[in-house]
């Protein structure tokens, strides 16, 4: 993309859907000395098109230790691709030069006019709480593990629902001094999922800002442990205040599960539970 988020009218788009652990990286976009998801993959793109002016433009930003199982990145090739520069072969190289914990699933030409960011018609994320003692080392990795007390599912459930339609969720905006112009959002569904000692927050939604779901499921959880109850929910969107919001969970429950391509795609998801299985 040679810098820019808009695509080229007159060359075809590479699409890749990728997969991802993110505990390893300081989240997907380019850090000045810090090793991202966005900053692996451009380096081994640049070298496999001897482009060193590609730039990839993703569907979701993903923050520090959060994971994806359906990002979707979109590229242009400044030049004119090779011919054994397939959609297979670029697949099958680029999951031999990457680090097994980000994984090509998909590789395609599409369209100009394609571009992940923009074509997206919305995304669903999982957050994961595990709220039981019981917990291996290899589940703690990708779960806030909450053993403390028993958290009240139905009264989380209740929070979750005054979150659904269009609200203004400035309180749950962590954008890092950037000012956000809009702070509304439609969030189609907002549901409270157990399993046991197990509990997935699904949100569904148009779009999202920086951290927007971490701050979610720290207010759902922070209403489960009985610290703030569910018709408080309206009051704390009111404040449009970060502060009047519980903190943000970790990121290491965090996934983008699922990216959405027609308007009501979403009505037809069905969560993977667990992610990370």
């Amino acid at each position: 993309m040679t810098g820019m988020e808009t695509p080229s009218n007159s060359k075809p788009v590479w699409h890749l859907t990728l997969s991802y652990d993110g505990r390893a990286y300081c989240g997907w976009q380019v850090q000045p000395k810090q090793t991202t998801v966005q900053g692996l993959l451009e380096a081994r793109l640049r070298i496999l098109f001897n482009s060193p002016e590609l730039y990839v433009v993703a569907t979701s930003r993903t923050d520090a230790g959060v994971h994806a199982l359906d990002q979707h990145v979109s590229f242009v090739v400044p030049e004119t691709a090779p011919a054994e520069m397939t959609p297979a072969n670029v697949k099958r190289i680029m999951n031999r030069w990457l680090p097994l914990d980000i994984r090509v699933l998909e590789c395609e030409i599409r369209e100009p006019e394609f571009h992940a960011r923009y074509g997206a018609r919305g995304k669903a994320y999982t957050y994961v709480i595990a709220n039981t003692p019981q917990v291996t080392p290899f589940e703690a990795q990708y779960a806030w593990v909450y053993p403390n007390r028993t958290l009240d599912v139905p009264a989380m459930r209740q929070a979750a629902a005054m979150l659904e339609g269009v609200h203004d969720f400035a309180s749950f905006a962590a954008n890092a001094g950037v000012v956000v112009d809009d702070t509304y959002r439609r969030l189609w569904k907002v549901e409270v999922i157990q399993d046991g000692g197990w509990i997935y927050l699904n949100v569904l939604g148009e779009s999202f800002m920086y951290k927007m779901v971490r701050a979610i499921a720290g207010l759902l959880l922070h209403v489960g442990r009985g610290s703030c109850k569910p018709e408080e929910v309206r009051a704390i969107m009111d404040a449009r205040n970060r502060a009047a919001a519980a903190d943000s969970a970790p990121p290491q429950g965090l996934f983008l599960c699922k990216v959405f391509w027609t308007q009501d795609a979403w009505k037809e998801y069905t969560p993977k539970l667990p992610p990370f299985r």
